[in-house]
C-alpha cells in the first residue's frame, strides 16, 4: 500500500507541474526501460486494454530470444508496416522472451485503422488514439489523446521501476515527426 500511495503522490506532483504552465498541453509520457531481454513491450502495454485496439506496427526491430540465449529475427511472423488486431499482438507478445530495439506502434479503436502518417500534426487530426515510439533499446515516448491513458502509462512506468519518467508536453517535446 505504501508503494501505491508513493506512485500516486509522484504522479500528482508531476501532473501539477504540467497543469501550472498556461501554454503547456499534455501530449503523453516518456521514460527509459532496461536494456535487456524480457517481455518489456507487454509490460508497457499492460497499462491499457491492449485487445481493445487494432494496431499498426512500423519499424519493428524485435528479435526473439531462444532457450539457449540466441536471438533470431521475429519479423517473419509480423512483417514491417503491418496492421494487427489487439488479440493477435497480445498472443505474439506473450511468446518467447524478446529484445526490444526499435518499434513504432499506433493504436486505433477496433475497425477504425487508417493510413499512418509521420508527424505529430497527423496524430492530432487522425483516428489514432495512442502512438508508442521505442528506440535505442531504452527510450520510450508515448503520445495519447486522452489524459487518463497518459496517466495509466505514467503509473505503470512508476510501478515497474522504469527510470526518467516525465510528462511529454508541448513545451518540452521537440519532436515533430512520429518515427524512430
Amino acid at each position: 500500500m505504501k508503494n501505491r500511495n508513493y506512485s500516486v503522490f509522484i504522479r500528482q506532483l508531476s501532473y501539477d507541474k504540467v497543469e501550472r504552465g498556461d501554454s503547456m498541453s499534455l501530449r503523453g509520457v516518456s521514460f527509459e526501460i532496461p536494456n535487456e531481454s524480457g517481455r518489456i513491450l507487454i509490460d508497457i502495454l499492460s497499462a491499457i486494454e491492449l485487445k481493445a485496439y487494432d494496431w499498426f506496427l512500423r519499424n519493428f526491430d524485435f528479435p526473439i530470444q531462444t532457450m539457449d540465449g540466441e536471438l533470431y529475427d521475429s519479423l517473419e511472423e509480423f512483417s514491417v508496416d503491418q496492421n494487427v488486431t489487439g488479440r493477435e499482438l497480445a498472443k505474439w507478445l506473450r511468446g518467447p522472451s524478446n529484445y526490444l530495439i526499435f518499434a513504432e506502434l499506433f493504436a486505433f479503436q477496433s475497425g477504425q485503422t487508417e493510413e499512418v502518417g509521420m508527424t505529430y500534426e497527423w496524430f492530432q487530426e487522425s483516428n489514432c488514439h495512442i502512438a508508442i515510439l521505442i528506440y535505442d533499446c531504452t527510450y520510450v515516448d508515448i503520445y495519447c489523446k486522452e489524459q487518463h491513458v497518459s496517466e495509466a502509462f505514467y503509473e505503470n512506468a512508476v510501478k515497474r521501476g522504469y527510470t526518467r519518467i516525465e510528462w511529454v508536453t508541448d513545451d518540452n517535446d521537440p519532436r515533430t515527426r512520429l518515427s524512430v
